[in-house]
């Protein structure tokens, strides 16, 4: 009893001493996060500055989704150079330069292809990340860690419109861009001078299991019910501020608070799904939580005024549950071997799918008829995949 209290003592105290590091990275994953998600709350002020279409502006998230895509696959052979530390200064770095130099492009295929630079950049962090997480904190401990860590995206939903509206009111966009280039390029100095630094290389992909894994079914399910819960998430996230701006007349500092205010509960509710996915089981909350996403993003685009702010607030409360169970199916699939790597494929795709390609037909829906029809389809097309995921399920198809 004694030497188990003493044992739990030492790793408390281990916890406690990683806690400086890994609040430092949990601090860079944030930025790392804003960088990319920025351009949603920017893109009024985008569109009117250079008069540009929906689809056009909906299109950044597909070159963001892209650059990041590539870059996840390719981060395994960057940080076996680098080693996980120095991969890491690497991506904020090249976050930061590639904002800022976003921040002076005038055509819109030079941004296109900065924004690709800056998916590039910013893809290289995660697979560090997540190495310098298990061996900043002990194995009885990870989970805490990962939780500390994972809160920067959450944080990062409600920062960056409260941050945009912000920036708007003293310098433009292009400023704003460039300002937040110069915090992460500070960000990325101080990780170097003071970051966690414990010498170890990533091993390259082993591309037999890579083969193995995309012959499976299961797996390409998983690519689909991702990209659609990053578009109920992400996806909805990157276009709203402009639809409410565009086609309900709201100001755009006021649309930006309230995207903000939308995200205040996606910060806890996935601790909720996490307790749902554990008693009534992952499978079965995943292809509920995804169903109901569905239906909540179809009144976005019937709605107008309370109503309206009703569902903006509801609909990624839910949407945001679908992770915990999602993971926790996705990281059985192709068996121990392929664990980590089905993440590593199945993600970025996912992101270039939900989080790129949708909202980009969002956009060439809004063009065409209206952004409000670009929502409701999405809405009703998310409901039709949860559904028929629940019916390949009943027939024993894919989910056993």
């Amino acid at each position: 009893m004694i030497g188990d209290a003493v044992e739990g003592e030492k790793r408390a105290v281990s916890f406690r001493l990683a806690l400086p590091s890994l609040l430092l990275l949990t601090s860079v994953f944030l930025l790392n996060f804003i960088s990319r998600i920025i351009f949603s709350p920017l893109l009024p002020a985008i569109e009117q500055d250079m008069h540009l279409a929906h689809a056009v502006v909906g299109s950044f998230f597909l070159f963001i989704s892209a650059g990041y895509f590539v870059s996840i696959l390719l981060s395994g052979a960057v940080s076996s150079l680098l080693g996980h530390k120095w991969t890491i200064v690497l991506s904020t770095l090249g976050s930061g330069l590639m904002l800022s130099l976003i921040g002076f492009y005038t055509s819109v295929p030079a941004i296109r292809l900065g924004l690709f630079c800056l998916g590039y950049a910013a893809g290289l962090y995660l697979q560090s990340g997540l190495a310098t997480i298990a061996r900043l904190v002990a194995p009885s401990y990870l989970a805490r860690g990962v939780a500390v860590h994972e809160l920067a995206p959450n944080i990062g939903f409600v920062m960056a419109p409260l941050l945009c509206g912000l920036m708007l009111r003293y310098v433009s966009w292009r400023e704003g861009l460039q300002l937040l280039g110069l915090v992460m390029g500070c960000m990325g100095c101080l990780y170097a001078i003071i970051g966690s630094d414990n010498g170890v290389k990533e091993r390259k992909m082993d591309f037999a299991v890579v083969r193995h894994l995309l012959t499976l079914p299961p797996f390409w399910l998983m690519v689909l019910l991702f990209s659609f819960a990053i578009c109920s998430t992400l996806g909805i996230y990157a276009m709203l501020p402009l639809y409410l701006v565009t086609e309900h007349g709201m100001d755009q500092e006021a649309a930006n608070r309230l995207v903000s205010l939308s995200r205040v509960s996606s910060v806890l509710m996935p601790l909720v799904a996490g307790w749902l996915g554990d008693r009534f089981g992952n499978i079965l909350v995943l292809k509920g939580v995804l169903f109901l996403a569905g239906i909540l993003t179809i009144p976005l685009g019937l709605f107008t005024g309370q109503p309206l702010v009703v569902f903006v607030v509801l609909q990624p409360m839910i949407a945001v549950c679908f992770f915990p169970s999602g993971f926790a199916v996705l990281s059985g699939v192709g068996g121990a071997e392929a664990r980590g790597l089905a993440i590593s494929l199945c993600i970025p795709l996912a992101f270039l799918i939900g989080g790129g390609a949708m909202p980009m037909a969002i956009g060439g829906v809004g063009d065409h008829f209206s952004l409000a029809t670009g929502f409701v389809g999405i809405g009703c097309t998310i409901t039709m995949a949860a559904a028929i995921a629940f019916l390949l399920g009943r027939k024993r198809a894919i989910f056993l």
